[in-house]
C-alpha cells in the first residue's frame, strides 16, 4: 500500500518511523524558532545604545560681570566705549561730582525741616497739654457757678456785648482801612490819605467803655456770688486789657509806618504783616470778649443756658483731648519722616566722591551706551564686561530630558561649521527653572575655545549619555518621579561676577531662590579658569 493511499483505522495505532520522524523534525524546528525569538529579545533588551539629548545654545563668555555705577549722578565724561579692552578697575565713565553735592545738601536740608517740624510739633504738644488741664479746671468752674447763676442779675451782663462789639467793630474797621490802602497807588494814596489816629482814639474810647462795664458787673457778681468770682472776671478782664494792649500797639505801628509810606521812604509792602497781626489780634480779642460774656454768663443763666455751658466746656475737653491725639499721631509720622531723611543723608554721603565708574573685572566692554549728561541711578548697571579668555556654552535642555544630564557628561556642538566639544559643568537646581533674564537651563565647559567661534554664536548641542541598554532605561522609566513644582522661576547665572553688596540685594529680593554655586567651585570644575 503506497503512502497516499494508507487511511489508518480510528482504532488502530500508527507505527509509521517515517511518521515520527517528521514530527520530531517539526517540533525540533518550532524550539529553533522560538529559541531564536528569545535570543533576539535578550539581544535587544540588554545589548546597550548610545544615547544623546538634543538642545540648542549659544557660546558665551567663561566669565563675565555687569558695569554698576556706585552713586546716583550725571555723566561728565565717558573714557571706554562697547568693543574696548579693558582692566579691573579701569574708569569706564565719570559722574559729575556737583550733582552729588546737592543731593548730600538736599538731604541734609530735608533732614533739618523734618526735625524743626518736629520740634514745633513738641511745642504744640505742650501747649495742647497746657490747654487740657486749663479745660479740666473750666469744667470744675463751670460745674460750681452753676450752682450760684441764679442769684445774678442777666442785664448788667447782657449790656457787655454792645461795647465788645463796638470795640472789635473799631479794631476791624481800622484793619480794613489799612488794608485798602496798601492796595491803592501813589496818586490815590495822595488823594485820599489814611486816617489813623481819630480811628484808634475811637477804639481806645470803646475800650474805656467796656472796662468800666465789666466793673460793674463783677462788683455785682462779687455781691451775689463771692469774691472769688469777681477776682476770676478780673483776672479775665486783665488777660483782655492785654489781647487789647497789643492790638493797640499794631495800630500804633501801622499809623507811624504809614507816614513812612506816604514820604516815600518806606514800600507799602511792609505795613501787610502788620495787617495781618492785626487781624489776628482781633480774632484774639473777639475770643477774649465771648469769653468773658459766657464767664459773666455762666453765673446768670436759665438752668437750660447752664446746662449748655456745661456741655460746652465738657466738648472743649473732649476737642483738646481729640487735638491731642491728632498731634501723637502726627509726631510718629514725622519720626518716621526724619528716620528716612536720616537715611537719605547717610546714602548721600556714602555716594560722596564715588564718581568713577570702573571695570569690575578685565575683559571686553559691551552693552553700554553711556554717553554725556546721561543719568544714572545707584547700582544701575550701565554695560558688561566680558572675559573672552574660556569661553563655554549654555544650552537650554528640554524639561522632559533636563533629569537625564548629568555632570561630567560629554557635550558635542555645531556652530559656524566648526565642531565644539566640552562636557557638563552645572545644570539650574529644579527642572523647569531657567536662568534669570536668559534661556537656558545646562552650562558646558568647552576642551578648547575656539578662536573662530565669537561669544553669541548659535550652536546646536548634542549631550552624550552614555551607553545603556533598552531594559536599563525601562527601568529608568519606571522609577523616574515625577519632578516636583519649582520654587522660584529663575535662578542666577553662575558665571556671573557679582560684588558682595549685589549678591546681598540678590537674596534679600528672591530668599526662596537656591544659591548660585561660587565663582571658584564653578573654576574647579570647569579645570580653571
Amino acid at each position: 500500500m503506497s503512502e497516499l493511499d494508507y487511511r489508518p483505522e480510528p482504532d488502530d495505532e500508527i507505527e509509521d518511523p517515517e511518521f515520527e520522524a517528521a514530527l520530531r523534525a517539526r517540533r525540533r524546528r518550532r524550539w529553533i524558532v522560538s529559541g531564536a525569538g528569545l535570543v533576539s529579545i535578550g539581544l535587544l533588551l540588554g545589548v546597550p545604545w548610545r544615547e544623546a539629548v538634543q538642545s540648542s545654545g549659544r557660546v558665551a563668555p567663561e566669565r563675565w560681570a555687569r558695569v554698576r555705577s556706585e552713586a546716583p549722578g550725571v555723566v561728565r565724561d565717558v573714557h571706554r566705549r562697547s568693543g574696548d579692552a579693558v582692566r579691573e578697575g579701569d574708569v569706564i565713565a565719570v559722574l559729575d561730582s556737583d550733582e552729588q553735592y546737592d543731593a548730600l545738601e538736599t538731604a541734609r536740608h530735608s533732614l533739618a525741616r523734618e526735625r524743626q517740624k518736629l520740634a514745633d510739633l513738641e511745642i504744640r504738644l505742650r501747649e495742647n497739654r497746657i490747654l487740657r488741664e486749663g479745660a479740666d479746671a473750666a469744667l470744675r468752674e463751670v460745674e460750681r457757678r452753676g450752682l450760684a447763676g441764679a442769684r445774678i442779675e442777666a442785664s448788667r451782663v447782657e449790656a457787655l456785648e454792645p461795647a465788645a462789639t463796638a470795640v472789635l467793630e473799631g479794631v476791624r474797621d481800622f484793619a480794613t482801612r489799612a488794608r485798602g490802602d496798601l492796595a491803592m497807588d501813589r496818586a490815590a494814596r495822595a488823594s485820599a490819605p489814611f486816617r489813623g489816629e481819630p480811628l484808634q482814639r475811637k477804639v481806645q474810647a470803646a475800650m474805656a467803655r467796656y472796662v468800666e462795664q465789666v466793673d460793674g458787673v463783677a462788683e455785682h457778681i462779687g455781691e451775689a456770688v463771692g469774691q472769688d468770682s469777681r477776682g476770676e472776671l478780673r483776672f479775665a478782664l486783665d488777660g483782655l486789657r492785654f489781647s487789647f494792649a497789643l492790638a493797640e500797639r499794631s495800630m500804633q505801628e501801622i499809623v507811624l509806618k504809614h507816614e513812612l509810606v506816604a514820604q516815600d521812604i518806606l514800600a507799602p509792602v511792609a505795613l501787610r504783616e502788620l495787617v495781618l497781626q492785626l487781624e489776628r489780634e482781633a480774632m484774639d480779642l473777639a475770643q477774649g470778649f465771648r469769653s468773658l460774656a459766657a464767664n459773666a454768663r455762666g453765673r446768670i443763666g436759665s438752668p437750660a443756658q447752664r446746662e449748655e455751658l456745661l456741655r460746652g466746656a465738657e466738648e472743649n475737653r473732649r476737642l483738646l483731648a481729640n487735638e491731642a491725639e491728632r498731634l501723637e499721631a502726627e509726631r510718629t509720622g514725622l519720626e518716621s519722616g526724619i528716620a528716612q531723611a536720616e537715611l537719605a543723608v547717610r546714602a548721600a554721603e556714602r555716594h560722596q566722591g564715588k564718581t568713577a565708574i570702573r571695570a569690575p573685572i578685565d575683559g571686553t566692554l559691551s552693552e553700554t551706551a553711556l554717553a554725556e549728561f546721561d543719568g544714572v541711578g545707584a547700582n544701575a548697571a550701565v554695560g558688561v564686561v566680558e572675559n573672552l579668555d574660556r569661553l563655554v556654552l549654555k544650552v537650554l535642555v528640554a524639561e522632559a530630558d533636563w533629569t537625564k544630564v548629568e555632570e561630567g557628561q560629554a557635550v558635542s556642538a555645531e556652530g559656524r561649521g566648526q565642531t565644539l566639544r566640552g562636557r557638563v559643568v552645572w545644570k539650574v537646581p529644579l527642572p523647569g527653572q531657567e536662568v534669570r533674564d536668559q534661556e537656558w537651563n545646562v552650562l558646558v565647559q568647552l576642551d578648547q575655545s575656539p578662536a573662530e567661534t565669537p561669544p553669541g554664536t548659535k550652536v546646536q548641542a548634542s549631550v552624550q549619555l552614555g551607553r545603556r541598554n533598552l531594559f536599563q532605561r525601562l527601568l529608568e522609566r519606571g522609577a523616574r518621579e515625577v519632578p516636583p513644582e519649582p520654587r522660584v522661576a529663575f535662578v542666577e547665572d553662575p558665571t556671573e561676577q557679582r560684588a558682595p553688596d549685589a549678591e546681598r540685594n540678590v537674596a534679600a529680593r528672591d530668599p526662596a531662590a537656591e544659591p548660585a554655586p561660587e565663582p571658584g567651585l564653578l573654576e574647579t570644575a570647569a579645570g580653571g579658569g
